[in-house]
């Protein structure tokens, strides 16, 4: 017979074990790497376990990743663009059929207004043998730099996608090819005064009602309650997830599954960093000095059995932000494994190596907290 004491101890002793369990950083691989300068933008992984993703520099084009789970991965090049220059984001809005968005940028990061638009990659040719379908479906004139994208769970072929100039969602019907606002949360969504860059809204997820979008700068995840339709719904308004300690947040993912552990790339400070249910941020894997996540982008999990605990994440080489003020590479997608991590974990927030709050500051204000290694490079 065990008694209560007994009961408190067994607890005591599992929750013991389950701390002990979590050994940071997360193990990792490098599936891929692409030759400098290649500028990985974004990731989706297809449910037959393909992982398409996008780059933004030294042009705009679409590669495939086959076979990430193995250990003789492939990259092959789908497409290269010559009608713009910078590819940004991508998502399967039917079997075989992938929405992207694309447009021109006069500099890394600075999209010309009005040139960005939904475009479609159709595999489906290539069951016959043929070569798949690239066109534009609708340009959004009076768009900015088109970031993020999303497809309705309900309605795949109707996608979200998030304006980063103009701090706003526009909803595209990929059929109809017709677009409207769809959701506008000025104080979330745009970029700060001090921004470097004209850059706000960022990456977008859907879960259980809720529209979840990055704001680079102010390095924060928002929520705002929304229709299956994809418009806000009524009377709701963009509310803060969580703000990391980090200069910048890039795009993020949502899971494994179901699960609503947010994990977040930084971009500028080479790190993947998760947020539990519970708003416990940890910063899992990469560091500040360390090329293993260098210029961390885009996150996405595994599709396939037995893979689904696996975090593939894109990264930009850290041609942005060089780690050390001088040491770039060209962008990798590297494998994370997950299992590791305990959602009901105690780990306390990880210190921030990088831990400014400047959301009402001044230019000149963040241009003197910014450390000289980045600013060096930005005033170059």
């Amino acid at each position: 017979m065990v008694t209560n004491i007994g009961v408190l101890l067994l607890s005591l002793l599992a929750f013991t074990i389950g701390i002990e369990a979590v050994s940071l950083p997360l193990p990792l691989r490098v599936v891929h790497q692409f030759s400098l300068p290649t500028y990985l933008n974004s990731i989706f992984v297809r449910p037959n376990g393909d992982i398409y993703v996008t780059t933004v520099w030294p042009n705009a084009s679409i590669y495939c990743v086959s076979d990430a789970n193995t250990d003789t991965p492939t990259a092959s090049l789908v497409h290269t663009f010559d009608e713009i220059n910078a590819a940004t984001s991508i998502v399967e809005t039917e079997p075989d059929v992938l929405a992207f968005l694309g447009g021109k940028q006069s500099s890394l990061g600075m999209g010309i207004p009005g040139t960005f638009g939904v475009w479609q990659l159709d595999l489906r040719p290539k069951a016959h043998g043929g070569e798949p379908i690239i066109q534009e479906l609708v340009r959004i004139p009076e768009g900015g730099l088109l970031a993020g994208i999303e497809a309705l769970p309900d309605s795949r072929s109707i996608v979200l996608v998030s304006d980063s100039t103009m701090g706003l969602v526009w909803r595209v019907d990929t059929r109809t090819r017709k677009y409207e606002l769809a959701v506008k949360d000025d104080e979330t969504m745009h970029f700060p005064p001090w921004a470097v860059t004209p850059f706000g809204i960022n990456g977008l997820h859907i879960l259980n009602g809720y529209l979840y979008w990055s704001n680079s700068y102010l390095a924060s995840v928002y929520r705002i309650a929304i229709t299956k339709d994809g418009y806000a719904a009524p009377g709701a308004h963009g509310e803060l997830v969580k703000r990391i300690q980090a200069v910048y947040l890039d795009t993020f993912c949502l899971g494994p599954g179901d699960n609503d552990t947010i994990w977040g790339a930084t971009d500028a400070d080479n790190r993947l960093v998760a947020v539990t249910p519970d708003g416990t941020a940890t910063f899992v894997a990469g560091a500040p000095d360390e090329m293993t996540l260098a210029g961390s982008v885009a996150p996405g999990f595994g599709t396939l059995p037995g893979d689904t605990d696996t975090l593939y994440v894109a990264t930009s080489g850290a041609m942005v932000f060089p780690v050390n003020g001088t040491i770039i590479e060209g962008g990798k997608i590297v494998a994370v494994d997950t299992r590791g991590f305990l959602p009901n974990h105690s780990t306390k927030e990880s210190s921030p190596v990088i831990g400014f709050h400047f959301p009402s500051g001044s230019w000149p204000e963040y241009l003197l907290q910014m450390p000289m290694r980045y600013l060096s490079y930005l005033l170059k």
